[in-house]
């Protein structure tokens, strides 16, 4: 058993470490419109420095909100033709312990995240619902650069999306957290970024065919189916009978010509000389 001033000195080493624990990590907190944060396409609507509206036809839009941590929210519903068909995306890279990604209690979107860091090459992604708080990803390595991207998973169905803040956690020796800005606003977005063309709606027709003109249209594609098969039944048949007639000609000029049987002669009488030598007197019939 220990003896009491062995316990008492303990307990006050112990006090006295407490502190050092308390302040070991601490807590900074980006609102949803800080410089670090990027968004693709740009976000544009409301600013700090304005309380005015502006034309906005990005799909990330700043919106003002009473239940927002610095009174505005960026929110998104997904891609829009206006944007360009961007999927909107949001890019963050920091060196840190952990992440906490605070949205609106209005937000019904799914959303893929990715954490990344470039040496070594580690990827970690999940895909989540951002309905569900807290969205907290753990386990990063602070003397590295992380990347964060939250990708717009677009759905058959109407989502929301509210970036409230964004809290990152380090260590109180930390001095360097944010690389800033996390990708420059002159530098063109990866290759890789997905986009999706929103086709404009088909117009419906004014008005439909009649049962008429269907039933003329029917008719006529028989009629022409008829008088087609016809003509290609003759054009086969005249031809068969052309070559057969030409064959036939071919073969009689072929066969050998036919003998032709010669009948013997009888002899003809041969005339004496005195038939030959007939006197007047018979020539004229008169008797001697």
């Amino acid at each position: 058993m220990r003896s009491l001033p062995v316990v008492f000195l303990e307990l006050i080493c112990l006090l006295a470490f407490l502190p050092g624990l308390a302040h070991a990590v601490i807590n900074i907190t980006l609102e949803d419109t800080a410089s670090q944060i990027i968004y693709s396409p740009p976000a544009c609507g409301l600013t700090l420095n304005s309380a005015g509206t502006e034309t906005c036809n990005s799909s990330w839009r700043i919106v003002a909100s009473a239940n927002a941590s610095d009174g505005t929210l960026t929110t998104t519903s997904g891609p829009n033709n206006a944007s360009g068909g961007f999927i909107p995306q949001l890019f963050l890279s920091v060196r840190a312990l952990a992440l906490n990604i605070k949205t609106s209690p209005r937000s019904t979107a799914v959303v893929n995240i990715s954490v990344s860091t470039a040496n070594p090459v580690v990827s970690v992604s999940a895909q989540v619902n951002t309905s569900i708080q807290p969205i907290l990803i753990i386990g990063l390595a602070e003397d590295r650069l992380t990347t964060l991207a939250l990708t717009f998973d677009q759905s058959n169905v109407s989502t929301v999306l509210d970036i409230d803040s964004i809290t990152i956690t380090v260590s109180d020796n930390n001095t360097t957290p944010f690389v800033s800005p996390s990708v420059p606003a002159s530098t063109a977005l990866p290759s890789i970024t997905p986009s999706v063309v929103v086709p404009p709606p088909t117009p419906s027709p004014s008005h439909g065919q009649s049962s008429g003109d269907i039933a003329a249209e029917v008719l006529g594609a028989i009629l022409g189916d008829i008088l087609l098969t016809a003509g290609a039944t003759f054009a086969i048949l005249f031809l068969r009978k052309r070559r057969r007639k030409a064959q036939g000609v071919q073969w009689q000029s072929e066969l050998p010509a036919p003998a032709v049987a010669m009948t013997p002669q009888p002899p003809r009488p041969r005339r004496t000389r005195r038939a030959r030598e007939r006197t007047p007197a018979e020539d004229v019939g008169i008797a001697r």
